[in-house]
Formats: structure tokens, C-alpha cells, sequence
């Protein structure tokens, strides 16, 4: 009905003129003295034909309609909206469909420049990370030479170099979609462990025990990009844990939880934790806080079909929960 109505609507002037018309006849018809009669018969007559030109116009601007409707909903796997718009039927029409062939050839060079900056960008940032890891690898070494209070804070700030080298690394290949995902089924006690004995030294300078009873279950899910996420949860569990300890726990439902003793995050915090750049009150204490851990592993669960949520209280420490238990795959 609403269409109808809106059809009618664009052609009110079209109406608007056959009313006219008969009222025009009907005043002429009554001033020369001629019966009525001989006005409602061709009326009748007219309104009969002009009813049937009006329901197959309106069947027609339906049915385009209905095209129109399809590109729309279709126009995310169409590479030529253009050419799959129906014919024109008028000169408007024509200049419309030209303007948005214009349109589309601009935003198509455009979308080109944009992914090939795009493409250039991704490129030097996964050369500069392979490049600064070098030199990284070296002062380790060096470093490692003599065991000195001042060696081993150089150390602990080194690691934390890499690992900011490794986050910028992850925040572009995140970007490119599934390209970079080997979704298969992995032993959990393989990627946790692993996981672990990056942030071993990281435990052992800052004298928090690590709680892992290890576990026998397996998930499907892509090895790497898991480990990222549990990187990034022992990361700010000993960045924000002074003393006590961090728990690495996995139930019968396949939830893997990082519980720490820290500092907890605040109420007024909690939705907005896996926002892009948000730090949040214990960022604003921490300086170095970028906001951008989170976000990252929100990121990669959700690419991974995989739930990321939290749970905090303040002053008594967090635990975040990476549900596993099931992955949206589907067998090609």
C-alpha cells in the first residue's frame, strides 16, 4: 500500500490533469445546454482506460523497484553496479545512471590508491619489525653477558621493545582479514605453555607466582593468534599485578581464564575496556598504557569465532575468559 501510495504520489500532476480536464468539459458542456450525459460517458470511458495504464505503470515501477532493492542488498558482491542497473526508461533516468556511472569509476580509482597504499603501509610495517628485531637479538645477547641489576632492567625494557614491535606487527595482519589464519584443532597446553615461557622472566623479575595446572583439552582454533591472546592477557596481568599471582585456568566447557591479584579495573571502566586507545583510569596511572592490548585480542577472537570477556573488581584483581568451546567452522 505504501508504495501504491507513493506511485500515485509521483504521479499526482498526471491526475491532477485528468480532473482538470473533466472539470473543464463538464463547465463547457453546461453553458452550451448540452446534457450531461454526454460528459460522464466518455469519463467513464477514459477513467476505465486511464485505471489500466495506471496498473501497469504501477506493475512496472514494482518490478523495478524490486530490481533496484535486489542490487542494493546484492551490491557487496556485484563489481559492476553499473551495468547490472536496469535500462532507462526516460531521459532522467539516463543522466542518473551516467552521474553514478561517473561516481563509481572515481570511488573505484580511489578505492585502488587507497588499497595500494594500504598494501605499501602493510609492507613496511612487517619489514620494520623483522628488520628491528635484529639489532633487538643483539642486545639480548649483549646484555646476557653480565648479570647486573642494570642488565637485567635493560632487559626487561628490551622485552618490552619486542614486544610493542611484535603488537604493531599483529594490529596489520589483523587487518587483512582471514588471509592470515590456519584454523585446525590444537592441544590448549601447547599454545598456554609456550605463551608462558615468554613471560617467564617477567614473573620471575617481578616475584609474581604463576599458578597452571596445565589441561588436556583441544580446540579448533589457529594456533598463533590464540597464543597473541593470551600473550596480551600475561602481559596486563604482570603489568598491573605488584605482587601476589596470576592463574591460568581451563574448565570442562573449554573457557581458558587469566585471573590476576592486581589492582582491578574500575566500574565506570569495565564496557568501554576493549575500546581502541581507551586506557581508562589505571591507564591514565600507568603512562606508558597505550589501549591498544585489548582491542587487539577483542579483534582476534572475534576473527577466531571465539568470546573475549572480563570480570573485575577493584583492588582484589581481574580475570578474563576466552571462551573455546565453539568455533563457527564450516568444511569446504
Amino acid at each position: 500500500m505504501k508504495r501504491l501510495l507513493t506511485y500515485l504520489y509521483d504521479h499526482r500532476y498526471v491526475c491532477l490533469w485528468a480532473v482538470l480536464n473533466v472539470v473543464v468539459f463538464t463547465v463547457i458542456f453546461a453553458l452550451y445546454g448540452i446534457e450531461l450525459r454526454a460528459v460522464w460517458y466518455p469519463f467513464v470511458i477514459s477513467g476505465v482506460f486511464a485505471v489500466i495504464l495506471l496498473v501497469l505503470g504501477f506493475i512496472r515501477h514494482r518490478n523495478k523497484h524490486r530490481e533496484l532493492d535486489h542490487i542494493v542488498v546484492a551490491k557487496g558482491a556485484l563489481s559492476d553496479i553499473t551495468g547490472a542497473l536496469p535500462s532507462a526508461q526516460t531521459l532522467a533516468e539516463e543522466d542518473y545512471q551516467s552521474l553514478i556511472s561517473r561516481i563509481e569509476s572515481a570511488y573505484r580509482a580511489e578505492k585502488g590508491e587507497w588499497e595500494a597504499a594500504r598494501r605499501d603501509m602493510n609492507d613496511y610495517y612487517a619489514v620494520w619489525v623483522h628488520q628491528i628485531k635484529a639489532p633487538i637479538a643483539v642486545m639480548k645477547v649483549l646484555l646476557q653477558q653480565t648479570d647486573t641489576p642494570e642488565n637485567r632492567e635493560l632487559s626487561a625494557e628490551l622485552f618490552r621493545v619486542e614486544q610493542y614491535a611484535d603488537m604493531a606487527l599483529s594490529y596489520v595482519r589483523l587487518g587483512e582479514g582471514a588471509s592470515d589464519l590456519l584454523i585446525q584443532e590444537y592441544a590448549l597446553d601447547d599454545i598456554v605453555r609456550k605463551a608462558v615461557r615468554k613471560y617467564a622472566g617477567q614473573f620471575i623479575r617481578r616475584r609474581i607466582r604463576l599458578v597452571y595446572e596445565g589441561t588436556d583439552v583441544r580446540v579448533i582454533t589457529d594456533e598463533k593468534w590464540l597464543g597473541f591472546i593470551i600473550e596480551q592477557l600475561l602481559s596486563n596481568a604482570v603489568k598491573y599485578t605488584s605482587e601476589g599471582s596470576v592463574t591460568i585456568s581451563v574448565d570442562g566447557t573449554k573457557r581458558l581464564s587469566v585471573t590476576d591479584t592486581g589492582i582491578g579495573i574500575s566500574p565506570e571502566d569495565m564496557p568501554r575496556i576493549f575500546e581502541k586507545g581507551y586506557t581508562g583510569y589505571n591507564g591514565r596511572l600507568d603512562k606508558k598504557s597505550t589501549g591498544i592490548g585489548l582491542y587487539l585480542c577483542r579483534m582476534a577472537a572475534d576473527k577466531l569465532g571465539h568470546k573475549l570477556t572480563a570480570q573485575s573488581e577493584p583492588g582484589r584483581g581481574s580475570r578474563f575468559t576466552v571462551d573455546l568451546e565453539n568455533y563457527p567452522f564450516m568444511a569446504e
